[in-house]
């Protein structure tokens, strides 16, 4: 290696050791290095170890072959499972050689009963398994060709399909599998294999375009996604100020998944050249706090972004001192806070109607929300009020009942059987027939006239003289007020959701009344009781400023319920720039405005007393505010009690990210419409930031109304293909709502994706592309949002931490999770299940298919065109193998003629493969 390899190899191994920390390969190393160099623990572990199971033997490498001979040489059962004809990861260390090694070691033969071959392959058939095998290296295998039988004898020959070029072949991949879908098989049967991760891209592209769902193995790791990566960064400084070791690692990863990477230059240029013996993170405070210092650091156009990030970490560090604070809630007020979209939807935000916005849905939405309080509230009584969905269209019906049990948690585990399709169903089942309904018992319908005819017949409203509550979904099927007097339907009872049809759909009317239901219907307290607190002082510096004043607003339930405001007593030492900093700065003249000031000892005491243990809230307090009343805390008696605070800056940032300023008199300006000059005072300052946090709040509500239940949007898109509305008629909402459930339905990420498959003839992408409603469908901004956010992200990184979720954040059981992601991630996670795998050679080893296409299947690329020594050659025969054996019934092999102007023949691998068995065609044109 080159000399400044080896001294960043040095400087590695040494910060490995300050840390008392092991990399991956130090746990195989050091473990070799242990059994060798210590005969002791050698045979205590030996002792302690009835036997040692390894699967996939021909994949070690030299230093775990070496941990597993030691082993066995000291006494250890060895039990090994391999397959020499699969070795693939030699560019990752393995060496095939080593089985051969293992039986030369230990004598391994059958006499012996030490050597077992297991002759029957149960995956492939007949026909696939001779080809597969036909491309091996026949003098280098442990078994011979013919020793493996197939317990499948299908002889249906393997296709060899010779396409013009990359693009014709994958428009051929592209018809094969749609013939195999029309042929009735599950997306979940088919794989498409490439040689190159760069072919998965074009491929999966081409996928989504023709609407079929799929997954890569080119996808981006749940843990290398942006949320994931801040806050594993965050979860690791929480851990390590629990464990009091040193932060600077941990929060500098945090910082450069928070900051810009010029940011982050800039700020480790100005760590080294001004504080050498610093930390990154006790720079960048200084950077924060310190206008000189930014300005050093070439940051001054960087102050927002530095305020927000400051502000983000500090809020975070403070509230993980909350008591009986667990893992989940953490995570989830992280995942929030760190601001990245976790939702498609979210960059729809501004154009998506908010339902609280439309009267009758907010109507409607209140008579629903007391349904579902009484349907918790009396289940325990064994008698809730009921809730029936009713629509002309039986599957419209079904679709209704799986949208409204999954958006009001009606949902069991496991689900409830689906029922048959009827006309009229109960969002929970009723123990037998129609029950009769009465004035607590709600109806969805999209047809007034037509409920009442179901009604009569099966006597639902026969035995009350109170009717339910009825929502109607298509304003233009009501009737007048005398016809529902007639019909026996007390007029009062019914109400219209949205008569000014601004919706266009019932189904899309439905979804704004669940989110309306599901939502808050007005702005949420920040804390039961919080205090919001300003300060004037005599400078900008938190470490030297002379506090003048301190106002403070005590807040309860959303409502000021108290008022402080305090002058402080200024020392004779002023500076004649401090003097001018009151002045003109905070609107207080040094002269004449202090004679009834008092000490500011006494001041700080009343404080203390004033704001008790309740949370404190500022606007960007984090790097002001709190700090001062850190320090004073620290140079006076009183007892500051409060042990959480808060800083709006980050929420400002989050709910109003395109905003030019985020400073208080911006905020005011443009969030209140307010831009009248008003005096600088701490008190009036708090008056402007409770305005300014009551408008971000209602703004936060309306957020978590207009994107809730996006999940289940490709319930809403099966649901409008049985509609079939004029494409041109669906409102803006409408559209959305398309193209972001059709997404989700390409990624089958959705909770709901069982309910499609059960509920829909064939698969909701398939359904939608033939249909008209197809039209409104951006395909580019579907590849956009499918590359940029991984539908299903929240869902999955929630199941990431749901075992540790109800656990304490400060406890072990935080080391635990850390150590958990580490060493197993992201496996347990959900994955789509009704798609179509498209992975490279490599990444399918272990997997199998009904029917697989393996791509590229030329002399460029079996063996590649870097192949040098003869072990390479072979290991790219078993590659090709081992694509071709994980299909089962149906394989096909295909490869362009020509690519990148380079003419290509099928390898010659395939030279060998019985002629009967291998079908050489034309792609159709």
């Amino acid at each position: 290696m080159s000399g400044r390899l080896t001294e960043g190899l040095r400087a590695y191994g040494e910060m490995l050791g300050d840390r008392g920390a092991l990399d991956f390969d130090d746990l195989l190393v050091k473990t070799r290095d242990l059994l060798r160099n210590h005969p002791d623990v050698r045979a205590d572990l030996v002792d302690e170890t009835r036997a040692v199971l390894v699967d996939e033997f021909q994949d070690t490498d030299p230093v775990q072959f070496d941990i597993i001979r030691r082993l066995g040489e000291a006494g250890a059962h060895l039990y090994c499972m391999a397959d020499d004809d699969q070795s693939v990861y030699r560019f990752r260390g393995a060496r095939p050689a080593n089985l051969r090694r293992y039986i030369d070691r230990f004598d391994c033969s059958a006499e012996r009963g030490t050597r077992h071959v297991l002759t029957t392959n149960y995956r492939s058939n007949r026909s696939i398994y001779a080809v597969a095998e036909a491309v091996l290296d026949a003098d280098e295998r442990l078994k011979q060709r013919g020793d493996i039988r197939k317990s499948n004898a299908g002889t249906q020959p393997v296709q060899l399909v010779a396409c013009d070029d990359p693009e014709a072949e994958r428009t051929h991949v592209l018809r094969q599998l749609r013939d195999w879908l029309d042929d009735g098989a599950e997306r979940s049967d088919l794989a498409v294999l490439t040689r190159w991760n760069r072919r998965l891209a074009a491929l999966e592209r081409a996928c989504l375009r023709a609407g079929l769902a799929c997954e890569t193995s080119q996808s981006e790791a749940l843990l290398d996604t942006p949320p994931a990566q801040k806050l594993h960064a965050l979860l690791r400084v929480v851990d390590a100020r629990r464990r009091g070791r040193p932060l600077d690692a941990p929060m500098t990863e945090l910082l450069s998944h928070l900051l810009p990477d010029d940011t982050m230059a800039r700020l480790r240029d100005f760590g080294e050249r001004s504080m050498p013996d610093a930390t990154l993170w006790t720079a960048f405070q200084t950077v924060v706090s310190n206008e000189q210092a930014r300005r050093s650091a070439g940051l001054d156009s960087a102050t927002d972004r530095l305020d927000q990030t400051y502000a983000t970490i500090t809020n975070l560090l403070q509230n993980t001192q909350e008591d009986g604070l667990t893992i989940g809630a953490f995570t989830r007020t992280a995942l929030r806070q760190l601001g990245d979209p976790l939702q498609l939807l979210r960059r729809y935000a501004d154009t998506l109607t908010d339902p609280a916005s439309c009267p009758s849905v907010r109507q409607a939405g209140t008579v629903l929300d007391e349904w579902r309080r009484a349907q918790a509230r009396d289940a325990r009584a064994g008698d809730p009020p009921r809730l029936l969905l009713h629509h002309r269209t039986p599957q419209i019906t079904r679709l209704w009942r799986q949208l409204v049990r999954r958006a009001l948690d009606l949902e069991t585990d496991p689900p409830a059987p689906l029922p048959e399709m009827q006309e009229a169903l109960f969002a929970r089942p009723a123990d037998e027939g129609i029950p009769p309904l009465g004035a607590d018992d709600v109806v969805l319908t999209n047809d007034l006239e037509a409920l009442l005819r179901w009604a009569e017949r099966t006597g639902a409203f026969s035995g009350s003289t109170d009717t339910p509550q009825i929502l109607l979904l298509t304003p233009g099927d009501s009737l007048p007020s005398d016809q529902k007097t007639l019909l026996g339907v007390d007029p009062e009872d019914v109400h219209i959701v949205d008569p000014g049809s601004t919706f266009h759909s019932p189904s899309v009317r439905l979804v704004k009344l669940l989110q309306m239901t599901s939502g808050p219907s007005a702005p949420e307290p920040l804390f039961p009781e919080y205090v919001m607190v300003d300060l004037e002082a005599t400078s900008t510096d938190p470490r030297h400023c002379r506090v003048a004043e301190i106002g403070a607003l005590k807040v309860r339930d959303g409502t000021v319920v108290d008022r402080f405001s305090e002058l402080v007593q200024l020392p004779e030492d002023l500076t004649a720039d401090e003097r001018e900093t009151l002045r003109t700065v905070c609107g207080l003249d040094p002269a004449s405005d202090f004679d009834e000031a008092r000490p500011e000892a006494a001041v700080w005491a009343d404080f203390c007393a004033f704001v008790d243990g309740a949370p404190l809230v500022a606007h960007n307090g984090q790097r002001y505010d709190f700090r001062v009343l850190r320090r004073l805390a620290n140079t006076h008696e009183a007892d500051a009690r409060w042990a959480t605070t808060y800083d709006l800056l980050p929420a400002a940032h989050e709910l109003f990210p395109d905003l030019r300023h985020y400073d208080a008199a911006h905020l005011r300006e443009t969030l209140l419409d307010d831009d009248a000059d008003t005096a600088h005072r701490a008190l009036a300052d708090c008056e402007d930031q409770q305005r300014i946090l009551t408008r971000m709040q209602a703004e936060r509500a309306r957020r978590r109304r207009r994107l809730a239940h996006e999940p289940l949007l490709p319930l809403l898109v099966a649901a409008l293909t049985y509609e079939s509305p004029a494409p041109e008629a669906l409102s803006d909402d409408a559209q959305v709502f398309l193209q972001v459930g059709h997404t989700w339905a390409l990624r089958d990420a959705s909770p709901a994706g069982d309910d499609l498959r059960s509920l829909l003839p064939r698969a909701l992408p398939d359904r939608l592309r033939q249909h008209a409603l197809y039209t409104l469908i951006d395909e580019e901004a579907l590849l956009t949002a499918s590359a940029d956010l991984q539908p299903g992200l929240a869902r999955r990184l929630a199941a990431l931490f749901a075992p540790y979720a109800d656990r304490p954040l400060r406890s072990e059981a935080l080391a635990d999770l850390l150590a958990h992601l580490a060493l197993w991630g992201e496996e347990t996670t959900p994955q789509g299940e009704d798609v179509i795998t498209l992975s490279t050679y490599h990444s399918a080893k272990g997997l199998e298919f009904e029917r697989v296409v393996c791509m590229d299947v030329h002399d460029n690329a079996f063996p590649p065109y870097f192949a040098r020594d003869p072990e390479e050659r072979r290991e790219s025969r078993r590659l090709l193998y081992v694509g071709m054996t994980r299909a089962e019934r149906h394989l096909v092999l295909t490869y362009p003629k020509r690519e990148r102007g380079y003419d290509r023949r099928p390898t010659a691998f395939l030279d060998a493969a019985p002629d009967e068995l291998l079908q050489v065609t034309d792609a159709a044109p």
